[in-house]
C-alpha cells in the first residue's frame, strides 16, 4: 500500500502548501532531485520527512514517514520484518542525527549527519545519470 508515501511525496511536492502541485512545482522538484547539489537533494529530503513543515524532524513525523515506506515495502519481504522494525529504524535514525539530543533534528543535523554518511551519499548520486 503506497498511499500514505504517495501523500507524503505529494505534500514535499506541494511547495505552496495548498492541496496542488503546479507543473513548475513537479519539474523544479525532479530539476533538485536529478541535477542538484548535495545541498539540495538534502534539504529537499528534510522537507519531506517534515510532515507539518516546523522546520523539525520530531520522532512522531519520522515514524509517520518510515510506517509508510514499510507499508508500501509490503508484508512478504525477505527477510521478514519484524514487527517492531519501524521504531527500531525510528530510534537509529535518531541516534544518528539528533546531535544535541533534543529530540528533533534540525537541517543542519540532517545535512551534516547525512555528509557524513557513505551509504546516504552515494543513494544521492543513483540519478545523476538517467538524464
Amino acid at each position: 500500500d503506497a498511499s500514505m508515501y504517495a501523500h507524503y511525496l505529494f505534500n514535499a511536492f506541494d511547495t505552496a502548501q495548498n492541496g496542488s502541485v503546479k507543473f513548475e512545482d513537479f519539474v523544479m522538484a525532479l530539476s533538485i532531485l536529478l541535477r542538484g547539489t548535495v545541498h539540495e537533494k538534502l534539504r529537499w529530503t528534510f522537507n519531506l520527512y517534515d510532515i507539518n513543515k516546523d522546520g523539525y524532524i520530531n520522532k512522531e513525523e519520522m515514524m509517520d514517514i518510515v510506517k509508510a515506506i514499510y507499508d508500501m515495502m509490503g508484508k512478504y519481504t525477505y527477510p521478514v520484518l519484524k514487527e517492531d522494525a519501524p521504531r527500531q529504524h525510528v530510534e537509529a535514525f535518531f541516534q544518528k542525527m539528533d546531535k544535541n539530543k533534543d529530540g528533533v533534528v534540525t537541517l543542519d543535523e540532517f545535512i551534516e549527519s547525512c555528509q557524513e554518511d557513505d551509504n546516504i551519499m552515494r543513494s544521492l548520486q543513483l540519478f545523476e545519470n538517467v538524464m
